[in-house]
């Protein structure tokens, strides 16, 4: 790939000798001869370093060196400057210039200088790409949805985000703290560095020491070889201590040590080590209450409450649902290769009124389980889970005394009725015979309320059937 080179210089003879030595190096020389002409040509940009130097007939060169930092932070800039000048190359140099070459130029070092700074902005610039894609994939646009205690809890993650404090996520189970986490990490100065989830509660808590801090070999049986913990494989990075009351009250002894003093000793082992690590801790418990009943510590709880978040239940941000189930239906459609089922408007219904129980986690189950069984086409209200199908006619009002429909008569005993009929009568039948208590038809029937209501749906019996006549 052909790097181009913007030369800063006044002197017509140094550019013709930098333009001929680095065209050798497939390196394309662009001039300015002025601060101004170097300001046009930035516009453009395109550029992987400058080559600068300090003395311009319109302004001085640290004064672009200046503008440059704030205008491409990440663009390589190589000052040359007159061998009597060194302390002012080392003022640039303070000032966030890559390299410096004195006057008169050597050839090899002036190219290699040139040539490695602009391997490193294009290396910088593909970290930096690579960053913001991992942003805009892992960032806090994964929460999706446009309701205002959503963007409430996004913009307190958001500020989160440019800090390096602890931070404590509460809310119930399924809300998406761990999505939040890797959130909060991937717009963070740490996004290129590594995170490291555990969940306290899923654990032994024999192992759960060891885990979390590494152990010596030796330290206890089995224990063949020192193994890292994971504090120290998450060095620079972020831990996420999922369902932190969880934790035995010993280890939060340990944990504190580690909030306070950024060390670790792994068990069996007396050697302090540094972490630089930043914790990310969640619980979908009441911290007050856990205090109260002595499972969580009251000092590792103010340690961990910097940045307290609390994430809203799904319930309570009613106008992402539907935005929610649209894209877990295509993710989960793309997954599995094949076309995304659509929402009928019963079923859109459905799913608003729902109270998801389960949060964010339930209703992508609930969609992942629509696109394998219904790929491709419209959802209606009766390929919906149970539990959806179940609350949405509880909802319904039971039909009166008076509309509840007679049972039919049995058909004639030469004639054999349609299957379909045939269930029609015997549900009809349960449901008279109980009182229209469909919990109790089904329980006699040995089949879910959910099919009961299901039928009934399909009969258009819905709301109130209609009585025989």
């Amino acid at each position: 790939m052909k790097r181009r080179v913007l030369v800063v210089d006044d002197d017509p003879l140094l550019c013709d000798w930098i333009e001929l030595h680095l065209s050798r190096e497939q390196v394309f020389v662009e001039r300015a001869a002025t601060g101004a002409e170097a300001r046009t040509a930035l516009e453009r940009g395109g550029q992987d370093v400058v080559v600068l130097d300090l003395l311009l007939p319109d302004m001085r060169g640290s004064q672009l060196l200046a503008e440059l930092r704030v205008r491409d932070p990440l663009l390589p800039v190589v000052v040359v400057t007159a061998a009597n000048s060194i302390e002012n190359a080392v003022e640039c140099m303070r000032a966030g210039a890559t390299d410096f070459v004195q006057k008169p130029l050597d050839r090899l070092r002036f190219v290699t200088t040139v040539c490695n700074a602009a391997e490193q902005g294009q290396l910088r610039r593909s970290l930096a790409a690579s960053a913001e894609q991992r942003r805009q994939h892992d960032g806090l646009e994964r929460l999706i949805g446009v309701s205002s205690a959503l963007a409430r809890a996004k913009d307190l993650l958001r500020r989160a985000a440019e800090t390096d404090a602890t931070l404590l996520l509460l809310g119930e189970t399924g809300v998406g703290k761990e999505v939040a986490a890797r959130a909060v990490h991937a717009e963070s100065s740490r996004a290129s560095r590594p995170f490291v989830a555990v969940n306290c509660g899923a654990l032994p808590e024999q192992l759960i020491e060891s885990e979390l801090f590494g152990h010596e070999r030796g330290a206890f049986t089995g224990a063949s070889e020192a193994r890292a913990g994971i504090f120290e494989r998450a060095h620079t990075g972020v831990v996420f201590l999922d369902e932190i009351g969880e934790l035995p009250l010993a280890l939060q002894v340990k944990l504190l040590r580690v909030l306070q003093e950024r060390v670790v000793t792994r068990v069996g082992g007396v050697k302090e080590r540094n972490v630089d690590v930043r914790i990310i801790a969640a619980t979908n418990r009441n911290p007050a209450d856990e205090r109260r009943a002595g499972r969580l510590r009251d000092d590792l709880y103010f340690r961990l409450n910097v940045l307290a978040v609390r994430l809203p239940a799904l319930r309570d941000r009613a106008p992402d649902i539907l935005p929610l189930a649209e894209h877990f239906l295509a993710h989960h459609a793309v997954s599995n290769g094949v076309a995304a089922p659509r929402l009928s408007a019963a079923a859109r219904s459905a799913l608003q009124a729902y109270p998801w129980p389960g949060n964010v986690r339930e209703l992508q189950n609930a969609m992942e389980r629509a696109v394998v069984l219904h790929p491709g086409r419209e959802l209606a209200l009766e390929d919906l889970s149970d539990d959806i199908v179940c609350h949405q006619f509880d909802q319904t009002p039971a039909p009166t005394l008076e509309a509840r429909p007679s049972a039919p008569e049995a058909p004639a005993p030469r004639t054999i009725a349609p299957l379909d009929e045939e269930e029609r009568r015997i549900v009809l039948r349960a449901l008279e015979i109980t009182g229209w208590n469909v919990v109790e038809a089904a329980r006699q029937l040995g089949i879910g309320r959910a099919t009961i209501y299901r039928k009934l749906h399909t009969w258009g019996l819905t709301q109130s059937p209609p009585t025989e006549t």
